[in-house]
């Protein structure tokens, strides 16, 4: 049986868990007002939901999700989990943690803003250059979703997609009522309507399945090795260098370097064992990984120190990886993909390891990739 050896929220505080929990709801918030915004412009009035109703639902929907939003910029850069400023919330592209997809949810919150200023002096501007602005809402609604899937530590989770899968099925259903319904619309100007929205769809999926929902998202994001590092050594502190690794728990013998690390870049196999251990009147798990790569026998050990979480994971507070005589820690964690940082004499080496875990045997297979950092 293959594990996962799964981690949570690093930070464990209260501000990680709000911006996350403000991400989503600005999601569906957004989604909300972009499905009555639709409603309200095919005309459609019920006895209970006349058209005005509508309308104010939607302003207010609109306004609510700009309030969420600000929350979720100001928990993320108060939390200092990522490096995250307040100027990378309204410059797109300018933050050193995934700048694509950070820069992807400033834009939509720019496009956002703009809608919302223009709506509220609508009656000091032209129609036209109201509605001009106001189309923006039909980019700005995929921009956030890429930027939820793309950037987000939750796009993986069950609850999470089935949100971001109910909003963009009532979307796409939105527009395709709004096409049926809307009158005097050519049969060309529908058909481009609806072509767009399909490629939007794909896009959208072909992205997430390639990308945020494939293992080892977090190494391949476009966030630096350095800066995973000192993303990492904010919260492990120096309870980092305190950890032991596997090689000197207490009953194990020390690995033995039997040859140098291979120039980097590399690939190699490794085997291993996995061995755990929890403090119950502490709460706090230790899971130790020893391996060994078949083609240099060169020693990989990674400790995991943190407390353990329901459905049998580990909230990571610190670790250490020992890689032959080189030292250094762990920096990204995806499912069974780690990725680490190690020191050396020839400098910073860069590992990330795919591994397959049999929890029944304690048992660890896998591979471990290297590339030289700066330095080496």
């Amino acid at each position: 049986m293959t594990l996962t050896v799964a981690v949570v929220a690093q930070s464990g505080t209260a501000l990680w868990y709000l911006t996350r929990a403000t991400g989503l709801v600005s999601l569906v918030l957004l989604s909300a007002t972009v499905v009555l915004g639709l409603v309200a412009s095919t005309g459609w009035t019920a006895p209970q939901w006349p058209r005005f109703l509508s309308q104010a639902v939607h302003r207010n929907l609109s306004l609510f999700c700009l309030v969420f939003i600000a929350i979720h910029i100001v928990t993320t850069v108060a939390d200092g989990f990522v490096p995250i400023g307040y100027l990378d919330a309204f410059v797109p592209f300018l933050s050193p943690y995934r700048p694509l997809w950070v820069g992807m949810g400033a834009l939509a919150f720019d496009m956002l803003l703009a809608i919302g200023i223009t709506s509220g002096l609508r009656s000091r501007i032209r129609a036209r250059s109201w509605r001009g602005v106001h189309y923006l809402a039909y980019l700005c609604w995929p921009v956030a979703v890429l930027h939820a899937l793309g950037t987000g530590t939750d796009a993986r989770l069950p609850l999470a997609l089935l949100i971001e899968v109910l909003c963009i099925a009532a979307v796409v259903g939105a527009v395709g009522w709004r096409l049926a319904a809307a009158r005097g619309m050519t049969g060309a100007r529908r058909a481009t309507a609806a072509g767009a929205t399909a490629v939007v769809v794909i896009g959208i999926v072909v992205i997430s399945v390639a990308g945020p929902l494939r293992s080892g998202w977090s190494l391949r994001a476009g966030t630096s090795a350095a800066v995973l590092a000192q993303i990492k050594a904010k919260f492990a502190g120096t309870a980092a260098s305190a950890a032991s690794p596997p090689s000197a728990v207490p009953g194990t013998t020390a690995p033995v370097v039997k040859g140098a690390i291979p120039a980097a870049p590399f690939t190699d196999n490794v085997t291993g064992s996995i061995r755990t251990s929890q403090q119950a009147a502490t709460g706090e798990a230790q899971v130790f990984l020893t391996m060994r790569l078949q083609g240099s026998d060169i020693p990989l050990a990674v400790t995991l120190i943190g407390t353990v979480v329901s459905g049998g994971g580990v909230s990571m507070t610190s670790s250490s990886v020992t890689f032959g005589n080189e030292n250094g820690q762990v920096t990204a964690l995806d499912g069974a993909t780690i990725g680490a940082t190690v020191q050396g004499p020839r400098g910073q080496l860069d590992l990330e390891m795919q591994l397959s875990i049999n929890q029944s045997q304690g048992t660890i297979s896998g591979t471990v990739s290297a590339t030289s950092g700066n330095g080496r």
